[in-house]
């Protein structure tokens, strides 16, 4: 069993010329579903611009399948796909050997722990263990998010190829989401190399304006195949906790599941 790299190629997969276009449609459904929380056939018409007999065939096919439940006229996702997804992150030798490790990080510091993936360009939140002092992030398990504004983001950034990391910004740009928030290419390469320098990247509330965060890259043969992290509040996260005691934490914490790999 493989820890699953990043998206299996370390980075943005091409897209094929041709895609089929009954696949396109239904996971085009999909997502508008998950984007509502449920809907009716002729809303996911007309947000599709499909006819309303063709979307009723795709979703009737969704529901044989137990990809979608209906309630009267509402069709919303199902619970399959949560099965699909748990049996997919408990594969992961990653999920086996990082679950320990940021229960005892959390435990230790009080706060949010995570292990972060890449896949696709994105930052996928693997696994979260809650500390006793612990504040709601927009973090949760699954969530796909963009990689330049998060901790563990930055610190998988700054060991993935530089032509790996270009096509990431090609494709989804450095949008703002505070003031913080890293938008030039030449400042955001600045800041990969004191990652790579020092070990670790930190989020100064550039996603979540008083919400920082610390994060190490966990590195397995030579690849970087996620990251580790502590999210908390600014006030908690400031003074020599941000810069020396919570980097030493995260560091001892990717060396930990580093060796787990090793050694599984």
């Amino acid at each position: 069993m493989m820890v699953r790299r990043l998206s299996q190629s370390m980075g943005l997969d091409k897209p094929p010329k041709r895609s089929v276009k009954t696949a396109d449609t239904i996971f085009g459904i999909i997502e508008y579903l998950l984007e509502t929380g449920g809907t009716g056939v002729t809303e996911i018409a007309a947000s599709q611009d499909l006819a309303e007999s063709t979307v009723h065939s795709h979703l009737a096919t969704l529901l044989n399948h137990e990809y979608v439940v209906k309630e009267g006229t509402t069709y919303r996702m199902s619970l399959k796909h949560l099965d699909h997804g748990i049996r997919t992150r408990e594969e992961l030798l990653l999920t086996q050997a990082g679950r320990p490790v940021i229960d005892e990080l959390s435990n230790d510091t009080g706060e949010v722990a995570w292990v972060l993936v890449e896949e696709h360009g994105k930052a996928v939140y693997l696994l979260k263990s809650t500390g006793e002092k612990a504040v709601r992030t927009r973090g949760r398990i699954g969530k796909r998010t963009s990689m330049h504004d998060i901790a563990a983001g930055k610190a998988m950034l700054a060991h993935l190829p530089e032509s790996t990391v270009e096509d990431i910004i090609g494709e989804f740009g450095l949008p703002e989401r505070t003031e913080n928030t890293i938008t030039e290419r030449d400042e955001l390469y600045e800041e990969l190399e004191t990652v790579r320098e020092r070990g670790y990247a930190v989020n100064r509330g550039e996603t979540i304006r008083k919400v920082r965060a610390v994060a190490s890259p966990i590195i397995w043969e030579d690849d970087v195949c996620g990251a580790v992290g502590v999210a908390g509040p600014k006030h908690r996260m400031s003074g020599d906790r941000f810069t020396e005691t919570l980097p030493k934490k995260v560091l001892e914490a990717a060396d930990t599941i580093e060796l787990e790999l090793e050694y599984r």
